[in-house]
């Protein structure tokens, strides 16, 4: 998936590192991390790789891709990769839904509504 460093970079936006907020973000996809519909920057190899072990301790509040809940993930938190992206899901019957179709889910949708839960 395309990200926006080439619009950060017009524009001159400066981001804080996702994992040392003290440091400045390098804007590039080799630094980059997608996590449920969130974007993610580190200011080095090495933080994004502490960032990759445990994303949840750096990620702050998440979307459910199916129910659109913003919640904050943990160890315990449901989660699956999807073309290069993780996915974490506020409950065991969103990651479910999520597992029927993915696709459907993985790119968010300009205006798009939670799902009727079953």
């Amino acid at each position: 998936m395309q990200g926006p460093e080439a619009y950060l970079r017009d524009f001159h936006i400066q981001l804080p590192c996702a994992v040392d907020s003290s440091a400045v973000a390098i804007i590039d996809p080799a630094h980059r991390a997608f996590v449920s519909h969130e974007v993610y920057y580190f200011s080095s190899d090495e933080a994004r790789r502490r960032f990759e072990s445990e994303p949840y301790r750096y990620t702050g509040k998440v979307t459910d891709p199916v129910s659109l809940v913003r919640f904050q993930p943990d160890s315990a938190t449901p989660f699956r990769n999807t073309a290069g992206r993780l996915f974490y899901f506020a409950s065991a019957n969103t990651l479910a839904l999520f597992a029927i179709q993915p696709d459907l889910y993985s790119t968010p949708k300009p205006g798009a509504r939670p799902p009727m839960m079953p």
